[in-house]
């Protein structure tokens, strides 16, 4: 089976059946499979190529939808950017990337591409309507690029990891399997499509069940309550941050939500007692905890089971994959003895696109073994527990950010004489981004504040600042960000 495949099989067993959904929106499977057919003839009108990349940049919509398969049938492989990213950010990577075309959503302003198209409904559909509904026949071999999510960049800027067709289809085969997904679930999808948990562990997966999904264009608690109430939603992937801003909200009604029975969670981690409040608030609801990264997809998983005698553990990693926790290349980790967590097999991503110094860092012994960066604990009964980062990486509501991409732009700044980036504890992000500077004279923290704006993505922007006279440092120079963290972790 290829990406394309999927959506064709899905079409010819329930072609009237609804696939995707917005608000009052929808397509069904047969609509979306003729419509990915006349997109890709749309891309290869344009000049797309076989082999080549394209970005997609968007919220999530119907349009989004249709362009991923459609992109895969013209036999190019699609780079997912964030519609958060800077307009420096975007143009890095298009440019590590090598993508030769984009498609966009309207907001999306100048970037320096060769051709774009537009994600706006009327627009696409006037394209698409131009176009032939027969699949080109151009997807690429199971083993070849074919889609890129990003995460960030010790370099300061986002990194792509580019995965094949079959690692992302095993990603969608370990989904199917352990979070029970099937024809009869309506998927609410409430990630971003261009993030690896909202397009390939939950979107993708959904089109293999010949689920409907409904998509939401953005989160808002309202938004998803109107269309679990409207559409039965059964089933839905979270981030701890939006389940903590769900059972929040001064809207939450649990009876709203009574078709919903299943919420896959993880992307970061779950702040202390968070789902067992939230269990209590949607006692009918099974949740359903999942350990994964861009680069290695959703490898462990945790049942209420488990959690309930495990209750700061991961889970247990899939059969589909090699796991491992080392105490150094080659030296594995004894039961109880905490080491790095890593995986090998067909889930693994190819590459860094267009950074093979970090491609290095990550399969660092040559063997095939991906490193997470995440230190970790396996128990008798094979649960693996994390218990640390070996990496000062800041999860902010299920993104991932380096504290070197903030670091990068304030070092810039003619106020910045030095500084710090690191991470605090948040109750609903899991952790937001800090900083401490050293700055000249006259320098206040409104200042530091304005020039960050424009020149980094809303969510990696400090949402507290410090002016210091010195960074406390290691003797060898280094700084020491877990001092900071315990400096200001209760002001």
């Amino acid at each position: 089976m290829t990406i394309g495949a999927t959506l064709a099989t899905a079409a010819t067993a329930y072609p009237q059946k609804t696939a995707f959904a917005v608000g009052n929106r929808s397509f069904s499977f047969s609509e979306a499979d003729d419509l990915a057919n006349r997109f890709a003839n749309a891309l290869i009108d344009e000049g797309v190529e076989p082999g080549s990349n394209v970005a997609v940049i968007g919220q999530n919509s119907l349009e989004y939808a249709i362009a991923y398969f459609g992109i895969a049938r013209a036999g190019a492989a699609s780079l997912h950017l964030s519609t958060r990213m800077t307009v420096d950010e975007i143009l890095h990577c298009l440019d590590a990337g090598k993508a030769t075309f984009a498609v966009c959503d309207p907001s999306v302003g100048d970037i320096q591409v060769t051709n774009r198209l537009s994600l706006d409904p009327g627009e696409f559909a006037t394209r698409c309507d131009e176009m032939s509904d027969s699949d080109p026949m151009k997807e690429a071999a199971l083993d070849a690029p074919s889609s890129a999510s990003y995460t960030g960049g010790t370099t300061g800027f986002p990194k792509g990891g580019m995965h094949s067709a079959r690692s992302r289809l095993t990603w969608a085969t370990i989904a199917l399997e352990f979070f029970d997904l099937g024809p009869d679930e309506v998927m609410a999808l409430a990630a971003p499509m261009g993030h690896a948990a909202g397009g390939f562990i939950w979107f993708q997966p959904g089109v293999c069940a010949a689920a409907t999904q409904v998509i939401l264009p953005h989160w808002d608690v309202p938004a998803f309550s109107d269309a679990a109430e409207q559409h039965g939603v059964t089933a839905t992937f979270l981030v701890p941050a939006q389940i903590r801003m769900l059972i929040d909200h001064p809207e939450f009604d649990p009876g709203r939500l009574a078709s919903l029975h299943k919420i896959v969670y993880g992307g970061a981690p779950s702040p202390e007692g968070l789902i067992e409040e939230a269990d209590a608030r949607l006692p009918g609801c099974e949740f359903i905890q999942n350990y994964g990264m861009t680069e290695i997809g959703p490898l462990v998983t945790l049942y209420k089971k488990d959690r309930d005698k495990y209750p700061a553990a991961i889970g247990r990693p899939t059969e589909r994959t090699e796991c491992e926790i080392f105490l150094e290349p080659g030296a594995p980790a004894s039961i109880g003895e905490v080491g790095e967590l890593c995986f090998r097999g067909n889930t693994l991503m190819q590459e860094y696109l267009g950074d093979p110094e970090q491609t290095a860092a990550f399969f660092r012994n040559g063997d095939g073994w991906g490193w997470t960066g995440d230190l970790a604990v396996r128990n008798e009964d094979d649960i693996i527990s994390l218990v640390g980062r070996s990496k000062d990486m800041i999860i902010s509501g299920g993104l991932n950010v380096y504290p070197e991409e903030i670091e990068r732009v304030l070092a810039d700044l003619p106020a910045v004489q030095e500084c710090a980036v690191f991470g605090l504890p948040d109750d609903t992000f899991g952790e937001l981004p800090a900083a401490v500077i050293v700055a000249t004279d006259g320098t206040t923290v409104e200042d530091i504040e304005s020039a960050c704006e424009g020149l980094i993505a809303r969510h990696k922007r400090p949402r507290r600042i410090r002016l210091v006279n010195e960074i406390p440092k290691s003797p060898a120079g280094k700084v020491l960000r877990t001092v900071l963290r315990e400096k200001y972790a209760d002001e």
